[in-house]
Parts: structure tokens; C-alpha cells; sequence
């Protein structure tokens, strides 16, 4: 079993943290990018690299620079660092996540597999992978603008926009840095605009009770897609009924890694 934990420097110098897992001979690359409020040692994605690596992938996954974790894997404890994050920021970084996965399994077809926002980022950051052969998204995102205008007014004039991560308590505070990113390059962070110019096979996988990103935006990212599949998975949540920590495997979670496992297969 190949297992290194790794460290390196994203665009600004921070340190962008992640592991890379493989059985022998694996057939394919993937890299894992969290959402908002994810991290890589969340819930399912432990699991869901060592499902993957049962159908003899290798898997990236890793902390994007500005999530909020440090030094602790399982907290929050940079949320100076996560205030100040923005799309184009964790474009860079899952740029230079890529490079480093590549630089271990350069003879490898590369695959992304995102979630909720990761899902976004996959798409957005898909065009700048070299090698890359499929996109995976769970529950995506199908736009980066996500705030209403009245909400952007009220977070314009204090200087934050506080947000409560249910599972934590902590107040997790975001500083306007991704309105003025967005607003400077939204062209180039049109989630749909990317699903259209993508060239390689997409899959995308939602949960028919995902109240957090509905269902309509990963209808709605599929339809454009050139060579796009689309699974609805009745009765599943935004995290495929998975909680953290993942104490049992949910049958839902388990049907979304198997689909997203035999798509890669089927491509790599």
C-alpha cells in the first residue's frame, strides 16, 4: 500500500496539506476536493479514497489552504485563513494538488472528483488539468454567485459575513474577499460556461433530498455537459446520509462511490 502525507506551498505560501493513497498497480489518479466547510478527513472521504483504491485507483485528497483547518486535521482552527478565501484561490490550490499528484503517478489518467462547491471548483479547474480524463461531481454547485443582493449590501457594510457550522458551534466569519474575486472574474467562474467547454466524460451525482444544494443545480449542470451522465439518488441527503465521524456506511453513500468508481473504471 502506497500512503504519503504531504505538505506544500499553495500560490500565497500557506501550506496546503494532503495525503495520497494507492494499492499496487492502480489504474487511474483521482483527486478528492471538499466544499465549503469540508475538509479532507471529513465524514466519508476517508472511506471513500480506501473504495476507490479497492478498485485499484490512486487518490489525492487534501486540505484546500484557506478551509479553516491547521495543524489539528479535525479543526477549525485558522478561521483567519478561512475569512479570507476565495474561488480563485482554491482554483491555485487544487492546481497545485494536481502537480503534486501528478509529479507521483505521472503515467496515470487523471480524474477529479468533487463535492458541493469542490464539485464547482472540479468543473472551473478542469480546463488546466493535463491528462485529464473524466470529471466526477457529488452534488454540485451549478453557479459561484451564491448570495442574494440584500445579503451582499448588509455583508459590504459590516465587513463580514458570519456563518454557523452546525456540527462545531464556531462562528465561522468570511470578509468580502470572495465577493470582490467573484465580481473581478466571473467570466472565468461560470460554473456552467466550464460543464459546456468540458471534453472529457462528466458524471454527476446528487442526493434527491439534498436540501443544500438542490437538486435542480446538478440537473442543470448535466444538461450542459457535452458527454454528461446524471445520477439522481432517491432519498439521499447533500452527504449521501454520511455524518461525521462516519460511524456506518450509509447505503446511499456506498451507491454514489460504486457509480462514480465504475465511471472512472470505464474511462481510465
Amino acid at each position: 500500500m502506497f500512503d504519503v502525507h504531504f505538505t506544500i506551498d499553495s500560490d500565497e505560501g500557506l501550506p496546503i496539506r494532503g495525503e495520497i493513497d494507492a494499492s499496487e498497480h492502480p489504474r487511474a489518479l483521482v483527486v478528492v476536493t471538499h466544499g465549503f466547510k469540508g475538509f479532507k478527513d471529513w465524514g466519508f472521504f476517508p472511506w471513500l479514497a480506501q473504495h476507490l483504491i479497492r478498485h485499484r485507483f490512486a487518490v489525492c485528497r487534501f486540505n484546500m489552504s484557506r478551509s479553516g483547518i491547521g495543524d489539528d486535521p479535525e479543526t477549525f482552527g485558522r478561521l483567519d485563513l478561512f475569512a479570507e478565501d476565495t474561488y480563485s484561490i482554491q482554483l491555485a490550490d487544487l492546481r497545485a494538488a494536481v502537480r503534486h499528484a501528478q509529479s507521483r503517478f505521472p503515467e496515470l489518467p487523471t480524474f477529479l472528483l468533487g463535492h458541493s462547491r469542490g464539485g464547482g471548483i472540479a468543473l472551473l479547474g478542469a480546463r488546466e488539468v493535463p491528462n485529464l480524463e473524466g470529471v466526477v461531481v457529488w452534488s454540485p454547485i451549478a453557479k459561484a454567485d451564491r448570495w442574494d443582493d440584500a445579503t451582499k449590501q448588509q455583508w459590504r457594510a459590516s465587513g463580514t459575513l458570519d456563518v454557523l457550522n452546525q456540527r462545531t458551534m464556531q462562528v465561522m466569519r468570511m470578509s468580502p474577499a470572495i465577493l470582490d474575486d467573484y465580481e473581478a472574474h466571473s467570466a472565468e467562474l461560470d460554473i456552467l460556461a466550464a460543464a459546456e467547454q468540458l471534453t472529457v466524460p462528466l458524471l454527476v451525482v446528487h442526493g434527491g433530498k439534498d436540501e443544500t444544494v438542490r437538486p435542480e443545480e446538478g440537473r442543470l449542470i448535466a444538461s450542459r455537459g457535452r458527454e454528461a451522465s446524471l445520477v439522481v439518488i432517491d432519498g439521499a441527503s447533500h452527504t449521501y446520509n454520511a455524518i461525521h465521524p462516519l460511524i456506518n456506511v450509509p447505503f446511499e453513500l456506498l451507491l454514489a462511490a460504486e457509480v462514480s468508481a465504475h465511471f472512472i473504471g470505464a474511462h481510465a
